[in-house]
């Protein structure tokens, strides 16, 4: 990995930091989901940088994939366990960070439980490592009362691209894939209190270019402004202006294929679901990993 590089990585981190700290400390009881996303968003521009992806906030059995519309009106609740996903990134290199809230304190044990797994994996990942063994390690530090997500994984990480190729399991698989020295990687263990399979539900707010043809004006008006996300997912909310018009034009943008609509993914039983996840740049410090968006 080249200095530059890894200095941009880095620099994604440290404001990604910041972002995971504000989150912790806004997501409280009554708080609206839209206003969340959006100071955290806000944060992160404040910084310099740009949002690699629309801030997730998925609740209880919501694994993934729901961000809060234009015109979202869901708040926080004292009880619910609530997994905030944030991505930051500086010219296209990108930190990417969750932390899980239950502001009541009910699900404490359960956070901190998935923390840790987090954590100990990141001291096990090295170069020569594979991902097989990286999944078998985690799985292994799973205890009994809780499942792991199975078809949830920690994914590399590339220029302007959030899931960039290999994925990387959270459970025992057979994968070879080794670990390499400058490899940027987001690991991201989930549990869950069902049965550790996701499903596919509504769609989530989250939209993704994926190019084609487009006929409509409306249409091709609003891409104009979607090509400046540069090939990252992005959210309605981050228009200048979002009518009634747009979203018809959105709409015909998922239906032609020219725009790729995100579900969101629930447990399949119904399960309570946590997260904990951190960006890590493998032995890029004389031979030690760099987690970039953890505070030391």
């Amino acid at each position: 990995m080249e200095e530059e590089v890894k200095q941009k990585y880095i620099k994604s981190g440290k404001v990604i930091q910041k972002a995971r700290k504000k989150a912790g400390e806004l997501a409280e009881p009554g708080k609206s989901y839209r206003e969340l996303a959006n100071e955290i968003e806000t944060l992160i521009r404040n910084e310099g940088l740009e949002p690699a992806f629309p801030v997730n906030l998925s609740a209880n059995e919501e694994a993934a994939h729901y961000s809060p519309g234009t015109d979202t009106e869901r708040v926080v609740s004292e009880d619910e366990v609530l997994k905030i996903d944030i991505g930051a990134h500086c010219d296209g290199y990108i930190a990417d960070t969750a932390l899980t809230v239950n502001p009541s304190g009910k699900y404490k044990e359960m956070i901190e439980t998935n923390r840790e797994v987090l954590e100990k994996a990141l001291e096990f990942i090295e170069p020569g490592k594979t991902v097989g063994e990286l999944g078998t390690y985690i799985q292994n530090q799973i205890p009994d009362q809780y499942n792991v997500v199975r078809n949830l994984t920690g994914h590399y990480l590339g220029h302007y691209t959030q899931h960039a190729g290999v994925s990387i399991p959270n459970n025992r698989n057979a994968s070879t894939h080794v670990f390499e020295k400058g490899d940027a990687v987001a690991i991201e263990p989930f549990l869950t209190t069902g049965s550790g399979k996701i499903k596919e539900g509504k769609t989530g707010n989250i939209y993704l270019e994926k190019g084609g043809n487009v006929r409509g004006r409306a249409e091709r008006k609003l891409l104009k402004q979607i090509n400046s996300f540069n090939g990252l997912p992005f959210s309605p909310r981050w228009f200048d202006s979002f009518s009634g018009r747009d979203k018809m034009a959105l709409k015909k943008l998922v239906q032609s294929g020219a725009v790729k609509s995100y579900p969101v993914l629930r447990e399949v039983e119904k399960g309570l679901v946590t997260q904990a996840e951190h960006t890590v740049l493998i032995g890029v410090d004389d031979g030690e990993n760099v987690v970039t968006t953890r505070s030391e």
